[in-house]
C-alpha cells in the first residue's frame, strides 16, 4: 500500500511537472510570434564552400539571441553544388523558398556569399 502511495505522488509530480514545462513553451513561444522577423537574403553564385556554414551560423545566432529569422536565397547561376546543398537545406527546414522579384520589396539583411570575405564581415 505505501509503494502504491508513492508511485502516484511520484505520478503527480510529473504530471504537474509536465503540465509546467508546456505552459512556459507555450509562452515563449507565443512572445517569439508576436516579435518581428529578421529576414536574411543570401545571394549566392558558386558558394558551395560556404553556404551551409552561413546558414547553420545564422541559426545559432538567432538561437542565441531569442530573435526569429526567416532566410531566403537567390542563385546566380550556379555552376557547382549550391543549388543541391539548398535543395537539402530547404528540405529540412531551414530556408524558405527561392526569392523572387515579388520579395524583393521585403525589407531584408543582404549577405552576398559570391564575393569571398564579406559574408564572414556581415556575421
Amino acid at each position: 500500500m505505501e509503494e502504491l502511495v508513492v508511485w502516484l505522488l511520484a505520478a503527480y509530480g510529473c504530471s504537474s511537472l509536465m503540465v509546467t514545462l508546456a505552459n512556459r513553451w507555450i509562452s515563449r513561444m507565443a512572445e517569439r510570434a508576436d516579435q518581428s522577423c529578421v529576414h536574411y537574403r543570401l545571394l549566392l553564385g558558386n558558394s558551395e564552400q560556404v553556404v551551409e556554414y552561413a546558414v547553420r551560423r545564422l541559426q545559432v545566432r538567432s538561437y542565441w539571441s531569442g530573435t526569429p529569422i526567416r532566410i531566403s536565397y537567390v542563385d546566380y547561376g550556379s555552376t557547382d553544388d549550391t543549388c543541391g546543398i539548398m535543395a537539402v537545406l530547404k528540405r529540412a527546414g531551414h530556408l524558405c523558398a527561392d526569392d523572387g522579384e515579388e520579395a524583393a520589396a521585403v525589407p531584408a539583411v543582404t549577405i552576398d556569399l559570391r564575393r569571398t570575405g564579406e559574408w564572414e564581415r556581415a556575421m
